[in-house]
């Protein structure tokens, strides 16, 4: 029997790509929005969890959050702290078994000493990365909730698919649209960008596994802004200008990730490569739809 799936946080961007497939392919799924149960808000929180009633039993996937890229505050701060406290308090009121949640690789700060692994010194440097390290602090360690959970770190998401406000979506249009491109710094900055139907089959994959844990979500496989831009251009057959700007300090380092705890849980795990996800931008939107995830 399949689980029973919430799904909070339907209208983000991987969010919504995880919940157009389930909605697909299960029956047994709750996907909800801030207008559907708004978790800055108890008393939403309440109602909607004890509507539930405790004779049903389910996994909760969340994804909902205050992203560093549309407000990275103290404010922010506080929001997410609040989003997180009402979250212990629905696990309380429903029959959680399980939860999922999505946290980020900023809790790393940006001087993380590579490669990155799941034992890297926590050093958050922006109000998000703090945000995010003391919402896993609540689900892992205050003794508040005692079911399975399952943290997991992600670094940048790409992949053709509704709010996609990713560094490589937007390289993608500038180059498509300007055939230009404007390089922070040298460009040679290394990160590791994850296909978003790869962190949907993941989810998909870790749903019945109820693992306790923190796992970082990442490729093993980094590379320069330079490259990406490049790619890009190849695979429109499109010469472009490049311009180079002053670097940005703070996000002038390197991701580098070891996912060999990653691969030692789901060892037949693929990930689709860089390449490969980026012909998503090249194409019609229609990798879920009404299929399975590969």
């Amino acid at each position: 029997m399949k689980e029973n799936l919430i799904i909070v946080g339907k209208n983000s961007y991987i969010g919504g790509y995880l919940t157009k497939y389930n909605t697909t392919n299960r029956d047994n799924v709750l996907s909800l929005s801030s207008e559907d149960c708004n978790f800055l808000e108890e008393s939403a929180v309440d109602n909607l969890f004890a509507s539930l009633g405790r004779d049903r039993s389910y996994t909760l996937v969340f994804l909902a959050t205050i992203n560093r890229l549309v407000n990275n505050s103290f404010d922010s701060y506080i929001q997410n702290l609040t989003i997180a406290k009402n979250l212990l308090k629905a696990c309380k009121i429903a029959n959680i078994q399980s939860i999922i949640y999505l946290s980020s690789v900023d809790v790393y700060g940006s001087k993380p000493s590579p490669p990155i692994t799941e034992q890297s010194k926590i050093d958050p440097d922006t109000w998000y990365g703090l945000a995010k390290y003391s919402c896993e602090w609540m689900l892992m360690s205050s003794g508040e909730v005692k079911c399975p959970v399952t943290i997991i770190r992600i670094p940048g998401i790409y992949g053709c698919a509704p709010n996609d406000r990713s560094v490589i979506k937007k390289i993608v249009s500038v180059i498509k649209n300007e055939k230009r491109v404007v390089i922070k710094g040298r460009g040679q900055q290394l990160r590791d960008y994850v296909y978003i139907e790869d962190i949907c089959r993941l989810i998909q994959l870790l749903i019945p596994l109820k693992f306790h844990g923190i796992l970082n979500v990442a490729t093993g496989n980094s590379y320069t802004i330079i490259d990406i831009a490049n790619l890009v251009g190849t695979l429109w057959s499109m010469e472009f200008e490049t311009i180079y700007e002053a670097a940005d300090a703070a996000r002038d380092f390197d991701l580098v990730f070891d996912t060999s705890y990653l691969a030692s849980l789901l060892p037949k795990f693929r990930f689709t490569d860089l390449e490969v996800g980026m012909r998503s931008y090249f194409q019609p939107y229609n990798q879920v739809a009404g299929g399975e995830l590969r």
